[in-house]
């Protein structure tokens, strides 16, 4: 019970953080506005962490697992293809429901050009993910479903565009419909992809 209490502040604070990044930045943001945000006590919060940058480190571990855990449908799907498919539509569907996820990663990326701890947790994370495609891409090529493409590259080529889908959080445009962009765009890597062998 006590272990699930300390789980549930840590994801208040993270809530919190994450609300206030997004409105504030990293630097125009302090431990004040995330006590703020969060309704919790400022001894409470300095319980868990000792600083805004280890809150924000942390963060990008926190959304890291949760997204982990919502890509990991993905597998259920029978083919490569409709794995890959899969995870486009996952990060089409949450960039309507959670804007803020896609702004904070802005923010961390700026940030690994600034501080060399951010910049090796956001290396750790893509590496982690851009692992989880290549598998997906490997699995893809035995099967025949795919052509002999070189994994590694299609894997970070496939995160470059997720990235790209990113900035449709930053900015609202009536000429521009992101889930019809995402979808148009998935169709036309896998085609790229798809061996006519494994048709």
């Amino acid at each position: 019970m006590k272990k699930e209490q300390q789980n549930n502040k840590k994801d208040l604070i993270m809530s919190a953080a994450l609300k206030v990044m997004t409105k504030k930045g990293y630097y125009g943001s302090t431990m004040d506005d995330i006590v703020l945000e969060s309704n919790m006590s400022k001894g409470a919060i300095y319980h868990y962490y000792e600083s805004k940058k280890e809150i924000y480190l942390e963060l990008i571990v926190y959304l890291e697992s949760k997204y982990t855990d919502m890509f990991a449908t993905v597998n259920k799907e029978s083919t490569s293809a409709k794995k890959l498919k899969k995870l486009f539509t996952i990060w089409s569907d949450q960039l309507e429901k959670e804007p803020d996820f896609f702004q904070s990663f802005s923010i961390f990326q700026s940030m690994s050009g600034h501080d060399k701890d951010f910049k090796q947790a956001m290396q750790r994370m893509y590496s982690r993910f851009q692992k989880f495609i290549e598998l997906i891409i490997i699995e893809g090529i035995k099967s025949k479903e795919f052509k002999k493409i070189n994994p590694k590259t299609s894997a970070l080529s496939l995160i470059l565009n997720l990235d790209g889908i990113s900035w449709f959080s930053l900015f609202e445009s009536k000429n521009l419909d992101a889930k019809s962009y995402i979808d148009q765009m998935s169709d036309y890597i896998l085609n790229t992809y798809i061996s006519k062998e494994g048709k």
